[in-house]
């Protein structure tokens, strides 16, 4: 670790939220500043640039990734946008505490104590800032206060979860009309990569890996055996899940549907892929790459995944866990805390159609489809059947787009956003490409007021059945809610809905 390095991670270990935002709008200041003179003085823009890149590296953050010099420095005068980059610091902190032996079965699962408490602190600082905040639709004037909108979508846990095994469960269905048979593989790291051995003993051949650089790798994995498939013109399709050894250490377990005839040669391709990097170390055949055939006589696909997107999730349903003895939900705690720690996407289907069309098609009426193949696909939707949505796509050749339109952005005033307005359709039996409008409202963000019109009902009895005014509201604007500028997905729809 450089000078440099080990004075930033100095500087980091003890950050609290308040440091850091502190900070964030010290450093977003001076570049609002510096932006200012560059506007009055008509600043050449390498000369700017050069600025912004010694910005960055004194706070050892990187530039923003927008080619465009105006989009630089509308996110480097932005206080949000610090906080982002500074709290990616505590990446460095969290890997030292990895070296240090803080993270492992014996000591701390998944990620240290000072990171879990972190998570901690960070749900309920965003808990606490949800409440403070309400949407507001700008075409009808409805307001939903906004933690209501999360407790309906897939921000939450709960639906997240029921949504995933939806999705699971319609695969599998549609894999079996097919024939297709199911495979359940394990694809870890070598050994090196480890920082300690299952005992919670240091591993002396550790090369010093940070979690995201073990990630980086796998998918590097992945990727070439993903091409060396599709030149060998096989196709398999399914969904990966990424969870950590109790040293933090990313696995990838991966469930894949293919044709029988298949699967041998998909598998010796994946194996060979896997094992590609050190295969003769000690115990690679083994562990390095497993297969389970699964055998649905014995069990489902869904099954074989359940407590893995439950551990990853809110460990519903999963008593305990084996890798770091802690119960159900304590272990969700903590490999949640982990991935958001590392920046580590947990779930992802490959081989399949995207989700986003079915979503969007979910929210449409169903009136003026013009076409059998678009209404069965609706239905299928509307029925939360992701199996039966497969199928009418593949049968009737059904092809989306999804429609996005320009709008002003709503934190850099000269620039402008993409939405979502709606899909492109085509289908067999349509003679030209359809258009269909999914998103019709706009709602924005804004600190919540307290009205006049919103009296509170003082019971007569011993319960109160007056709902406010505001409660009958939400019901309604629940079920259609565009864009409410939430994370993940924002529209509001029922558990386990698309």
């Amino acid at each position: 670790m450089s000078p440099a390095d080990l004075a930033a991670l100095a500087a980091a270990v003890d950050l609290t939220d308040s440091d850091i935002e502190a900070a964030a709008e010290k450093i977003a200041g001076q570049v609002q500043r510096m932006a200012g003179l560059w506007k009055a003085q008509d600043t050449p823009e390498p000369v700017a640039l050069k600025y912004l890149r010694a910005k960055a590296r004194q706070h050892h953050v990187e530039l923003p990734p927008s080619a465009g010099f105006t989009q630089r420095v509308n996110r480097m005068a932005d206080p949000a946008w610090w906080r982002r980059a500074l709290r990616k610091r505590l990446r460095t902190v969290e890997h030292h505490a990895i070296q240090q032996g803080a993270v492992h079965r014996r000591a701390s699962p998944y990620v240290s104590e000072k990171a879990l408490r972190r998570a901690d602190a960070d749900r309920r600082r965003l808990a606490a800032l949800l409440a403070s905040l309400e949407v507001l639709n700008t075409n009808t004037g409805e307001v939903i206060p906004l933690d209501d909108v999360i407790k309906g979508s897939q921000a939450n846990p709960a639906n997240r979860r029921a949504a995933l095994m939806v999705r699971i469960k319609g695969i599998e269905a549609r894999a079996r009309t097919k024939g297709h048979e199911a495979l359940f593989l394990t694809i870890t790291a070598p050994s090196r990569m480890h920082a300690r051995h299952h005992t919670g003993q240091a591993n002396t051949e550790h090369d010093g890996s940070c979690p995201r650089q073990v990630q980086t790798y796998l998918h590097g994995v992945w990727r070439r055996a993903m091409r060396s498939l599709q030149r060998q013109g096989l196709a398999a399709y399914g969904l990966r899940t990424v969870e950590p050894h109790h040293d933090g250490c990313p696995h990838w377990h991966v469930l894949v549907f293919a044709p029988a005839e298949q699967t041998g040669d998909i598998l010796q391709t994946l194996r060979a892929c896997a094992l590609a990097d050190s295969p003769d170390e000690p115990g690679a055949a083994e562990h390095r790459f497993k297969v389970e055939r699964i055998d649905p006589a014995k069990g489902s696909a869904l099954a074989y995944v359940a407590k893995y997107v439950s551990k990853s999730i809110d460990g519903e349903g999963l008593d305990s866990d084996t890798e770091s003895d802690t119960s159900g939900a304590d272990t969700a705690r903590r490999v949640v805390a982990w991935a958001r720690r590392w920046g580590i996407r947990q779930f992802q289907f490959f081989g399949l159609p995207p989700i986003t069309p079915m979503r969007e098609l979910y929210r449409h009426s169903g009136e003026g489809l013009g076409s059998p193949a678009l209404t069965e696909a609706h239905q299928a939707c509307k029925a939360n059947d992701h199996a039966a949505y497969l199928g009418a796509c593949e049968a009737h050749g059904i092809d989306f787009g999804v429609r996005y339109v320009d709008r002003p952005s709503t934190r850099y005033a000269d620039e402008l956003a993409r939405a979502i307005r709606g899909l492109n359709a085509r289908a067999a039996d349509l003679l030209a490409p359809l258009e269909l409008t999914t998103r019709t409202e706009t709602w924005c963000i804004q600190p919540r007021q307290v009205r006049a019109d919103v009296a509170v009902c003082l019971p007569w009895t011993r319960f109160n059945n007056c709902a406010q005014s505001i409660e009958s509201s939400t019901c309604e604007g629940l079920r259609d809610l565009g864009q409410a500028g939430a994370a993940g997905n924002r529209s509001t729809r029922r558990p386990g809905a698309p």
